[in-house]
């Protein structure tokens, strides 16, 4: 039966190819194919004169401004970068908290990351609503970080709300259950959603990008930083012979990386369009990140046939029980050293 839902998020794409939470529009994109009416309150850098709703793709978008708070590559990040937006941000949550009481009541309300979206926004906002909380890495590693008194009163709020807690993976549940000293059964796990439609096959792919028949591609796609251990990447797929590499992301470490790997191409921060596109056309994503959960980008290579090297990290070893495509691969000994290429 169809229903009114409201969904409340701090990232969500800006346009056509903005990769800047897909996940949250694909699950709204799906839910109005199912007959839903769905609003989407979310953030806008830029002031606009009115709180003008407008519809993308069969879902109704309210986007409230946040000042530089919100945006690639994530709130914190940003506030770390530029504390002083923390005061936007603290406006943009007491506007979405209003718009949601004020364009209610709803059947559901969805909140995407645990702070600001699901508290205080969703939960002072929710009157009698069903209140699901979607809990990503980011969260994870932020009540894990917080201090006790601080994590107590959050999994009280939690109980006190009657709030369903989904996890984007077994990792984030596992951290969450420890940080907020939660049963596992009060938390569900589900992958984030994907929308794939646009992205062409193998060979469409690598004819748009001109990628001769026989050449044989490895794309790496991770923001440039320590933790996502690039460098460890490159270095293997330069052991298989004839395998061009092409690394989709921007960071900190494109400079060093540049110097020390010239033999592999530097894409940038694509749009997301594009970035399906290397996706598709490539022979083996790989990825040595140490932290992650769910990663989208080993998701949607193997959604599109291809194959997978990865490190152990996350639920990626759960997933190579089952997918004969995506392979471990062991790590070295020295993680914690810098090697010269």
């Amino acid at each position: 039966m169809p229903d009114r839902v409201a969904i409340v998020s701090s990232s969500y794409p800006a346009g056509p190819g903005d990769p800047s939470g897909h996940f949250v529009a694909a699950e709204a994109e799906e839910l109005a194919r199912a007959g839903h009416d769905v609003l989407v309150v979310t953030t806008c850098g830029a002031s606009p004169t009115r709180a003008d709703v407008a519809f993308e793709d069969g879902v109704r978008v309210l986007r409230l401004w946040s000042g530089r708070a919100a945006g690639f590559p994530g709130i914190v990040a940003r506030l770390r970068a530029t504390p002083w937006q923390a005061a936007a941000l603290g406006l943009w949550a007491v506007s979405a908290e209003r718009a949601l009481r004020e364009r209610g009541p709803f059947r559901r309300i969805v909140a995407h990351w645990l702070l600001p979206c699901g508290f205080p926004i969703a939960s002072r906002a929710a009157r009698g609503a069903e209140l699901e909380i979607v809990a990503h890495g980011s969260d994870a590693r932020l009540c894990a970080a917080l201090p006790a008194a601080l994590r107590r009163a959050l999994a009280a709020r939690l109980l006190r709300h009657s709030a369903q807690l989904r996890c984007s993976s077994y990792a984030v549940r596992e951290q969450l259950e420890r940080a907020l000293s939660l049963a596992p059964e009060s938390l569900t796990v589900r992958a984030p959603s994907l929308d794939l439609r646009e992205t062409p096959d193998r060979a469409r792919a690598r004819a748009r990008l001109s990628i001769p028949a026989g050449d044989r591609l490895a794309v790496v796609v991770a923001r440039l930083v320590p933790d996502k251990r690039v460098a460890e990447a490159l270095r293997a797929a330069r052991l298989v012979p004839n395998l061009h590499a092409a690394v989709i992301g921007d960071g900190p470490e494109l400079a060093e990386l540049r110097h020390r790997f010239p033999y592999a191409r530097f894409l940038g921060r694509l749009p997301r369009t594009e970035a399906l596109t290397w996706i598709a056309a490539a022979d083996v994503l790989v990825s040595a990140s140490r932290h992650e959960g769910a990663p989208t980008a080993i998701r949607e290579a193997r959604a599109l046939g291809v194959a997978v090297a990865a490190r152990p990290a996350g639920d990626i070893a759960r997933w190579a029980e089952l997918d004969a495509g995506l392979v471990l691969v062991p790590g070295t000994s020295k993680e914690g050293r810098t090697r010269r290429d």
